[in-house]
């Protein structure tokens, strides 16, 4: 009850200022018309080398969960129109870079395709959602400039607000693109229950991190090892979720960086399958997905949360 409270103030205490979802993207053939049941898998494929691996069937593509063969009932080889939260670190570290931040931010969302829907969050001290899901991107110059990058950082209480309330509802395809430090000093809520939350909305998280910029700049004043555990705390959310952690040498780069999430997105096949297993339990069950096409790198997330008596899945 504390943290659903929590969750209201935090968010939505701001005026949302983008277009309404329902506004957008509901054109037939783009949404994913799927049973209420039905677990959706992005995937990305690509060559050990580098370079996206395009044109595969439906019937290159296998699914296990739990270790059993899952028919595939969905299938698109082309990105879907995509729900993306960017989720933008406001403390006092990120003070020098916020012009720079917003400048590639604002690029990012001007370049999305006109189905795709976007809305912006800020965190430092407070959680804040500064936009809320539209497709118009004639007022993110003005709301970027009106944020104040001072105070501490709220990580775990941004990511578990946004998927708890933010991606709430949604059945289109998700991600999030956060960029952090990881070195969070002042949330509410801990780690594991913003990892579960994140796994439960099934949105891919994209982690732009700073922790080698940060190590550089404080590694007199911090111990190594906890550079050591943001690190590995951004990778394991990114890695449950199905998404990754990219590395800019600098805020200068983060430009690319927001144009390599965009290609990833763009070039995702999804698979949609209807479990097997009709128990509703709300227990974690495992994927694992084949692909018949010789030398390749799979990324797709490992593995969801079952529905519960209810029959909801992002929430318990």
């Amino acid at each position: 009850m504390i943290l659903g409270v929590f969750s209201a103030v935090l968010l939505w205490s701001q005026q949302p200022s983008g277009q309404p979802a329902s506004d957008v993207g509901e054109q037939e053939g783009y949404k994913i018309r799927a049973e209420v049941n039905m677990v959706t898998v992005p995937v990305t494929v690509r060559l050990p080398e580098g370079g996206f691996v395009k044109g595969l069937t439906q019937s290159s593509f296998q699914i296990l969960e739990d270790g059993e063969p899952q028919e595939i009932t969905f299938f698109a080889q082309e990105g879907l129109p995509t729900r993306i939260a960017i989720v933008l670190d406001a403390s006092g570290s990120v003070v020098h870079e916020w012009g720079t931040i917003r400048y590639a931010t604002k690029r990012f969302i001007e370049h999305l395709k006109p189905e795709d829907q976007f809305s912006l969050v800020s965190f430092n001290t407070e959680v804040r959602l500064k936009m809320d899901w539209g497709s118009k991107a004639d007022r993110v110059d003005a709301v970027l400039t009106s944020i104040y990058c001072k105070g501490t950082t709220r990580l775990w209480d941004a990511i578990w607000v946004t998927c708890r309330d933010l991606f709430k509802g949604i059945s289109d395809k998700k991600a999030m693109i956060i960029m952090s430090d990881g070195m969070d000093n002042e949330s509410m809520v801990s780690y594991d229950n913003a990892m579960q939350e994140a796994i439960r909305s099934e949105a891919a998280i994209y982690v732009v991190s700073k922790t080698e910029a940060v190590r550089q700049a404080y590694e007199r004043y911090i111990p190594q090892e906890a550079f050591v555990q943001a690190d590995l705390v951004l990778r394991k959310l990114a890695y449950e979720t199905g998404g990754r952690v990219l590395y800019p040498i600098n805020f200068g780069q983060l430009g690319d960086i927001y144009a390599q999430v965009d290609e990833e997105l763009r070039n995702q096949y999804t698979l949609g399958y209807v479990s097997s297993n009709t128990i509703k339990d709300g227990s974690y069950r495992q994927i694992t997905v084949g692909v018949k096409a010789g030398d390749v790198v799979i990324s797709a997330r490992p593995g969801y949360y079952a529905p519960d008596a209810r029959g909801v899945r992002s929430t318990r």
